[in-house]
């Protein structure tokens, strides 16, 4: 039992981030859709059921990466019992006259960023609701014991102005990688001399500390930093950082030793582990290396959340060789999702937003190689998520064309994969794409995304319910809800269309669009 005094340090995240999503990350898209259309007891139970928890305590067993490195951080200095990671719909029963500060992991918790504007547009998203959730709580206790609260994660940016920091209870947010200060930030806000804001990075990657428990759904880091350079994503500020093997070993062998079968890599850019050129070419034996190496530690598979297509269409015969060490070529029908950035193909925009996304290839040479990393994916069992920005403040209608022609492209070669249309964002907040914006390009663009999500569904269901928790009945239920999440979305499109556009159907609008062939000439990739 915790005391009645309450833990020293107390570490969570919103409940959208306290699960294993069934051993699907593709399920943690759901929280970025809209709460009111979705039960709250189907996002709880079903898709996204919490880490296993100690009632009795309110300590979860499991918990995000970001949240164990700070653990591990502050264990240099302080007692083991004096640092606990709760869940946070229990803080009440770790927080009390003795804490001293709560800290909080956060991925989006206001729902500003593109999947959750997308997703819910002018709508409550399930992960701002979860956060607000856990806020007003925690606002409560601060209230009796006059704890620091202090937030740091992917979506910190977020909250990192005044107001939003008060109306939230926050009194510090941190932006970047915190591993190295945590211990210095943590003994500041206990003596109340911590700023507002810190921006800080990792200069070394031997200052990152060791993880000393599980993580969710398995997941360990593999690598920080991408290198690439793309002008909208904030990645680019972490220089290039891989986490030796050993190490990784070690890690991987606390989430099978929690339970978990599998190990999921965590990276920027995975096929760039071990890479020291500067063309960007994937180093064949480090990720053979790594990939036998965690698969020796008894993982049934491993999997990663992040490739590029330009590394993959470069080296297809790193792609066949990962799936032959996860056993995918056995005839076990087993496929694995990764997340790949299309993002577009317009040869200008590609060249002026993209930065070195596309070496070892040429800009212009962008949209042929996506089409090559699509085909070499499906080829060796890999499911690409497929993400493309919509709404770039300079783009002409003529050059989403581009992009158009590729997922017309995609229905024509039968791509097994789902492409998410996201809506563009900035940090500044000042030239964020929404719906009520969209031109009549962007709208096709956005529609034929979908349409050719509906026409893979049945490839993508057996991935995202492909779950030993499921029974026979549970699978099929699931299967519904998957279709008929899909179908509202279409719904939602068509009516967004009439409003949009003097009362045009979608049919009308598109056909405006395809069969665009001459816009789209482009070589293909020097493979």
């Amino acid at each position: 039992m915790v005391s009645s005094g309450g833990r020293r340090v107390v570490l969570t995240a919103d409940r959208s981030l306290m699960t294993n999503y069934r051993g699907n990350f593709l399920y943690g898209f759901i929280a970025c859709g809209p709460y009111e259309l979705v039960p709250e007891f189907v996002f709880d139970k079903l898709f996204c059921p919490s880490v296993e928890t100690e009632s009795a305590t309110g300590g979860v067993k499991v918990a995000q990466c970001g949240l164990r490195r700070v653990e591990s951080a502050l264990l240099q200095e302080y007692k083991r019992d004096e640092v606990f990671l709760a869940h946070p719909e229990m803080l009440e029963k770790c927080i009390g006259p003795e804490t001293k500060v709560v800290g909080i992991n956060v991925m989006d918790p206001l729902g500003m960023a593109p999947v959750t504007t997308t997703m819910s547009p002018e709508k409550l998203s399930y992960v701002a609701m979860k956060f607000k959730k856990m806020c007003a709580s925690l606002i409560q206790l601060k209230k009796k014991y006059n704890f620091k609260v202090v937030v740091g994660g992917n979506g910190s940016w977020e909250l990192a102005k005044p107001d939003r920091m008060k109306i939230h209870g926050i009194d510090t947010v941190v932006i970047g990688e915190a591993d190295e200060l945590a211990l210095d930030l943590f003994h500041d806000l206990e003596a109340g001399e911590a700023p507002e804001l810190l921006h800080t990075f990792v200069r070394s990657i031997d200052n990152i500390p060791l993880m000393q428990g599980p993580t969710v759904n398995s997941l360990i880091e593999a690598m920080r930093g991408c290198g690439r350079g793309c002008d909208f994503c904030d990645v680019n500020k972490r220089s290039k950082k891989d986490f030796p093997l050993d190490r990784l070993q070690k890690e991987a062998q606390i989430n099978l030793k929690y339970g978990f079968d599998s190990i999921w890599l965590q990276s920027d850019e995975m096929l760039l582990y071990g890479c020291d050129n500067k063309d960007f070419i994937p180093n064949y034996d480090a990720i053979t290396q790594l990939w036998s190496g965690l698969k020796s530690t008894g993982a049934r598979f491993v999997g990663t959340t992040h490739m590029t297509l330009s590394a993959v269409a470069s080296s297809p015969d790193l792609i066949k060789k990962m799936s032959e060490i996860n056993g995918m070529n056995d005839g076990s029908g087993r496929w694995l999702a990764t997340n790949l950035g299309v993002e577009t193909v317009a040869p200008r925009m590609v060249k002026k937003h993209l930065g070195v996304k596309t070496k070892p290839f040429q800009p212009e040479e962008w949209g042929a190689v996506v089409r090559e990393g699509c085909k070499v994916l499906n080829e060796n069992k890999w499911f690409p998520a497929l993400t493309i920005i919509i709404g770039w403040p300079d783009e002409t209608p003529d050059e989403t064309q581009y992009t158009i022609d590729l997922i017309e492209d995609f229905k024509r070669t039968n791509m097994r994969g789902i492409v998410a249309p996201l809506l563009y964002q900035d940090f500044s907040e000042k030239n964020s794409m929404h719906f009520g914006n969209l031109n009549e390009a962007q709208f096709t663009l956005f529609w034929m995304s979908w349409q050719h999500n509906m026409r893979v569904i049945n490839d993508i269901i057996p991935i995202i319910i492909r779950n030993k928790s499921y029974g026979p009945a549970m699978k099929v239920f699931m299967a519904g809800l998957i279709k008929a999440g899909t179908w509202a979305i279409m719904k939602y499109l068509r009516s967004q269309a009439k409003e949009l556009f003097n009362g045009q159907l979608p049919e009308d609008i598109i056909a405006r669009y395809t069969n665009k062939r001459s816009v789209t000439a482009s070589l293909p990739p020097k493979l």
